[in-house]
């Protein structure tokens, strides 16, 4: 089975709040969310702990790369908006002052747009460094 890009991007995406794994055998990706119950929950661990050689665990790709990723949007804007951001990247709390401005500039569309692309490309680079067949839909 082949992995689904746009699912495995999806997780990537939410990699810093959820924990998700990919199922070898069916190239599903499955991500342990709030919202299911505690004993689903831990019915679910349970499943991938007793079957773990047939599960790859998903890294944080969220916390990890969120700086250089915030870095590399503003470094394909307008010059006054490339300074402007890359500013904010140096203060403190230079995420969420990095989102809020964002916003106030009418760049939050094309900011989903590029992490968008951005975990298309590290779920293909995950699947190829760890020998997973993929198909983009």
């Amino acid at each position: 089975m082949k992995v689904n890009l746009q699912e495995l991007a999806k997780a990537l995406s939410q990699s810093d709040m959820h924990q998700g794994y990919i199922d070898i055998a069916s190239g599903k990706v499955i991500i342990m969310r709030d919202e299911l119950g505690e004993e689903e929950a831990m019915n679910h661990a349970f499943d991938i702990e007793d079957d773990w050689e047939h599960y790859i665990p998903l890294p944080n790709a969220v916390d990890s790369e969120e700086r250089n990723l915030m870095a590399s949007f503003a470094a394909v804007q307008r010059e006054e908006v490339k300074t402007r951001l890359l500013d904010i990247l140096q203060q403190t709390g230079a995420q969420l002052k990095f989102r809020q401005q964002v916003k106030r500039l009418l760049l939050k569309s094309a900011w989903e747009k590029f992490q968008q692309e951005y975990f298309l490309n590290v779920a293909r680079d995950y699947c190829e460094e760890n020998d997973l067949e993929y198909e983009e839909k």
